[in-house]
């Protein structure tokens, strides 16, 4: 029976073994497990077991995103936002973002309004205060009402 890698990392992570857990990655990325990719990806994030690092991070998550894992869709797309580690590219921002709000990610509903709220990628702000108004309708999100408010989202007709 072969090892679930991505499992007994996530085990591990969770014991804060990070050393251990970055093993278990490790093997799990060289047999292909795009998951571990994400799991390497947030340690190089957050600096967990690793130097922190952002563009080992965003590196990881979007091969991860490539594979279609929804946390790293979103992690991926605001990495290439924010410029975390690489060239600020709204192109691939958006692209990774569309996919994860296609999944129903509101915290990817979030960014990608953000990004058309600025007037990037040919989104407008009617999509952008749809997005907002939804995520909103869900429950309380403070990322969203910063956005709904610095952008006058409010006024715009959905």
């Amino acid at each position: 029976m072969q090892e679930n890698h991505y499992s007994l990392g996530m085990d591990l992570f969770g014991q804060r073994r990070y050393d251990d857990a970055l093993e278990y990655f490790q093997a799990g990325i060289a047999l292909g497990d795009p998951r571990c990719e994400y799991a390497l990806a947030v340690m190089y994030y957050n600096g967990q077991g690793v130097t922190k690092d952002y563009a080992l991070s965003t590196a990881h998550y979007t091969k991860a995103a490539d594979a279609g894992i929804l946390p790293a869709l979103v992690s991926a797309g605001f990495a290439y936002a924010n410029a975390l580690g690489v060239p600020e590219d709204f192109d691939k921002a958006v692209g990774y973002l569309r996919q994860a709000v296609a999944m129903g990610d509101s915290a990817a509903k979030v960014t990608l309004a953000e990004i058309y709220s600025q007037g990037y990628q040919g989104g407008s702000m009617r999509e952008a205060a749809a997005m907002i108004k939804e995520v909103l309708r869900s429950g309380h999100n403070e990322e969203a009402m910063e956005v709904y408010t610095r952008y006058g989202l409010g006024s715009i007709k959905t």
